[in-house]
């Protein structure tokens, strides 16, 4: 296991932090036509941290991913705030997390979670 973790963290968070750039630029611009596939990217991120076991990224990306599916019904501006404030949330532990796994870590450690 340790090994398809050290394998494929440092790929989910390249793909996290693309996901999480169009989403944000998406939600900054009021690209309500974007917010459709902004869920299905923020679901298939969940999905992605639930297999990795990052238990921290998951109730952001779930959070995330409910706030762009109100956005989706609503249009509204404070809905859009309200998924930026998160996604911005969710990208900068995306960003610790990916700045932790470059650390040298203890031998026995699995990384984050």
């Amino acid at each position: 296991m340790d090994d398809l973790y050290a394998k494929f963290f440092p790929q989910f968070v390249t793909l996290a932090r693309k996901r999480l750039s169009v989403a944000t630029a998406a939600a900054a611009a009021h690209d309500h036509p974007a917010v459709p596939a902004i869920v299905r990217e923020l679901h298939a991120l969940l999905g992605e941290a639930g297999l990795l076991g990052l238990r921290q990224v998951i109730p952001l990306a779930r959070d995330c991913e409910l706030k762009a599916k109100a956005l989706h019904g609503s249009r509204a501006a404070a809905d859009a705030d309200a998924l930026l404030g998160s996604l911005r949330e969710l990208a900068q532990l995306i960003e610790r997390l990916g700045a932790r796994q470059a650390e040298p870590s203890d031998p026995g450690s699995r990384g984050p979670g």
